[in-house]
C-alpha cells in the first residue's frame, strides 16, 4: 500500500482505478496460490495419508497372532492407532497448509525490510536464530513430560473402554465408586504432569518474548536514527514497523508448528512401532497353495507341545490322528487344553514342538489364508456381531454372497429362525454392538448359523467349541439332529463339557487331562472303563 501511495504521488496521471485493479489482482493471485496449495496437499497428502495409515494399521492388527492380541487392551490399541494416525496427518497438514503460506508471508515481510532498512536485517536474523534455539530447548525439556502424558492417555483410553464394556457387573457388584476413584487418580496424574510441562513452557515463553521485544526496540531505534538522517520518511517508518510486527509475530507461528510436531512425535513413534512389529506367525515368502482333496480332510497332531507361559505346559507330547470324515469329541476338565487344541489347528498360536498336519502337510507350510479357509468355527467366545448390520448379513459373515434362502436354511438348522421371524424387522433387524440385543443362547445359535453357512464354501473341517453351552437340552437335541446332513462327509471336532453334546453324534471321544489324552473310545467304551468320563456321565445322567 505504501508503494501504491508513493506511485500515485509521483505519477498523478495514473487513474486510481488502475491501482485498485492492480491491488485486487495481487490479492487474487495470492489467495489463488494459497488455495491451490491447500487443495494440492488435501488431494495428495491429508486424505490419502489418513486412509492408508488406518488401513495399514487394521491390516497389521489382523496379521498379529492371538497371543499378541491377548497382551493388548482393545481400548488402548484403538487409542494408539487413533492418536498416532491423527498426529501424523495433523503434522502433515501443518507442514503443508501452514508452513508454506507462512514462508511466503515471511518473504513478503522480510524482503522490503532488507531493501529499505538493511541495518535491521542482522538484528532480525539474530532474533530469529535465538528464538528458534530457545524453542528447540523448550521442546527437548518438555519431551519427557510428553512421553509420560501420552502413555497415560493410552492407559486412560484402555481403562475407560474396559469400564464401559463391563458396565453391568460393575454396577451390580457396587464397584462404580471404587473404579471412579481410581480413574480420578489417573486423571490427576495426567493433570499434574501437564501443569509441570506448562511451567516449562511459561518459563521459555518469557525468554522468547524478551528476545522479540529487544529485537523490535532495536529496529525502532535504527528507524528513528534513519528518519533523523533523512533516509526514511514517516510513512516508510510506519510501514517498516508494521512489517516487523508481522515478521516477529510469524515467529510464534513457526514455534507453534514446531511444538505440534514435537507433540506428535510420541504418538507417531508408538504408531510406527505397531506398524513395524513383525507378526510372529506369518506366511513364508513364496508359499504355494496346498492341493485340497475334493472329499474330506484328515488332521494329525504329532508329539505336540505348547505352553502360554514357558514354565507351565498346557499341551504335553500330544498325538492324535483324526481321519477324514470323522466326528471327534474332546472332553475334559476346565483348563485341560481342549480350547487350546482348536486354536493351534488354525495357527492362532504356533506349537513349540511337534507337528500338526492337515491333508498330510505341516500347517506351517500352508498359506495362512488358505489354511484358515479350510476350517469353520463356532467358538465359546461366540460369533461375529458387527454393529448396525442386519441379522441376515451377520449370518452370512463368512459368505457375503450367500442368498437369503441359504441364510434361512442355516438359521433353521441352528434353531434360531423362529426367534428371528418374531423380531419386528425379522432378518432386516439391526444388530447392536456385540449382539447385545440377543440373549447368550440366541448369540450362540446365530454363531452356529454363521459356521453352517460357511460350510457351503470349501471348508472341510468343522470345529465346534462349547457351541451348545448356553442352550437347554431340548434345543441342543434338535440342533444335533438338524446338523447331521450338514456335517456328512466332513471332519468334525466337538469340544464340550456337556457329554450329551458328543454322546450321540461323535464317532470317537477323547478325554484330556493336563494337556494329555487319558481316555479314548466311543461313549459306550468309555462308560464301561469306569474312569473320569464314566463318572461325569453318571453325574450328568447321560449313561
Amino acid at each position: 500500500m505504501v508503494w501504491a501511495i508513493r506511485l500515485c504521488l509521483q505519477n498523478r496521471s495514473i487513474p486510481e482505478w488502475w491501482l485498485i485493479v492492480g491491488l485486487l489482482a495481487f490479492d487474487s493471485i495470492y489467495l489463488g496460490l494459497d488455495i491451490s496449495l491447500n487443495r494440492l496437499f488435501a488431494r495428495r497428502l491429508s486424505f490419502p495419508l489418513f486412509a492408508r495409515l488406518r488401513t495399514t494399521a487394521l491390516e497389521k492388527t489382523f496379521q498379529m497372532p492371538l497371543e499378541w492380541h491377548q497382551r493388548q487392551s482393545a481400548g488402548a490399541l484403538v487409542a494408539k492407532v487413533n492418536d498416532g494416525v491423527g498426529r501424523v496427518v495433523q503434522n502433515g497438514e501443518a507442514i503443508s497448509r501452514e508452513l508454506c503460506p507462512s514462508i511466503i508471508r515471511t518473504g513478503f515481510s522480510l524482503v522490503p525490510l532488507i531493501l529499505f532498512s538493511v541495518l535491521t536485517a542482522p538484528v532480525l536474523l539474530i532474533a530469529m536464530a535465538a528464538f528458534c534455539w530457545l524453542t528447540v530447548l523448550e521442546n527437548r525439556e518438555r519431551d519427557g513430560y510428553r512421553k509420560g502424558r501420552h502413555a497415560k492417555y493410552v492407559r486412560d483410553s484402555g481403562v475407560f473402554s474396559e469400564y464401559v464394556q463391563s458396565i453391568q457387573p460393575v454396577i451390580q457388584f457396587g464397584q462404580a465408586g471404587r473404579l471412579l476413584g481410581e480413574y480420578q487418580r489417573l486423571q490427576q496424574q495426567i493433570m499434574d504432569e501437564g501443569l509441570e510441562e506448562m511451567d516449562v513452557a511459561h518459563r521459555f515463553g518469557w525468554r522468547k518474548n524478551m528476545v522479540l521485544s529487544v529485537a523490535k526496540r532495536l529496529c525502532q531505534g535504527i528507524w528513528i536514527w534513519q528518519l533523523r538522517q533523512g533516509r526514511l520518511d514517516a510513512a516508510m517508518v510506519m510501514y517498516l514497523n508494521m512489517l516487523t510486527e508481522e515478521l516477529l509475530g510469524s515467529f510464534w507461528g513457526y514455534a507453534g508448528l514446531l511444538e505440534r510436531l514435537y507433540e506428535g512425535l510420541e504418538p507417531t513413534r508408538v504408531l510406527l512401532e505397531l506398524l513395524n512389529e513383525p507378526p510372529e506367525i506369518a506366511d513364508i515368502p513364496g508359499t504355494p497353495p496346498i492341493p485340497v482333496p475334493p472329499g474330506g480332510v484328515s488332521v494329525d497332531l504329532v508329539n505336540v507341545q505348547f505352553s502360554y507361559k514357558r514354565d507351565k505346559q498346557v499341551i504335553r507330547d500330544f498325538s492324535l490322528a483324526i481321519p477324514e470324515g470323522t466326528v471327534l469329541g474332546i472332553v475334559g476338565r476346565s483348563g485341560s487344553g481342549k480350547t487350546t487344541i482348536q486354536s493351534l489347528l488354525s495357527r492362532l498360536f504356533d506349537v513349540e514342538d511337534g507337528r500338526i498336519l492337515v491333508c498330510g502337510t505341516d500347517i506351517r507350510k500352508w498359506p495362512l489364508e488358505q489354511l484358515r479357509g479350510v476350517f469353520a468355527y463356532v467358538s465359546q467366545a461366540g460369533g461375529v456381531f458387527l454393529s448396525d448390520t442386519s441379522v441376515a448379513d451377520t449370518i452370512r459373515f463368512a459368505r457375503p454372497d450367500a442368498s437369503l434362502r441359504e441364510v434361512v436354511e442355516a438359521a433353521k438348522c441352528a434353531c434360531i429362525h423362529d426367534d428371528i421371524v418374531r423380531l419386528p424387522h425379522k432378518y432386516r433387524t439391526r444388530v447392536r454392538r456385540g449382539g447385545s440385543n440377543f440373549s447368550k443362547g440366541q448369540q450362540q445359535r446365530i454363531a452356529l448359523a454363521q459356521a453352517l453357512l460357511a460350510l457351503k464354501d470349501n471348508r472341510k473341517v468343522v470345529v465346534l467349541d462349547e457351541f451348545t453351552s448356553h442352550l437347554d437340552s431340548e434345543t441342543e437335541r434338535r440342533i444335533l439332529f438338524n446338523m447331521a446332513p450338514w456335517l456328512a462327509g466332513r471332519t468334525v471336532i466337538i469340544v464340550a463339557h456337556r457329554l450329551s453334546t458328543v454322546r450321540h453324534i461323535a464317532d470317537r471321544i477323547v478325554v484330556l487331562e493336563q494337556g494329555s489324552i487319558v481316555e479314548d473310545g466311543s461313549h459306550e467304551e468309555l462308560v464301561q472303563r469306569n474312569g473320569w468320563y464314566a463318572e461325569m456321565a453318571r453325574l450328568q445322567a447321560v449313561v
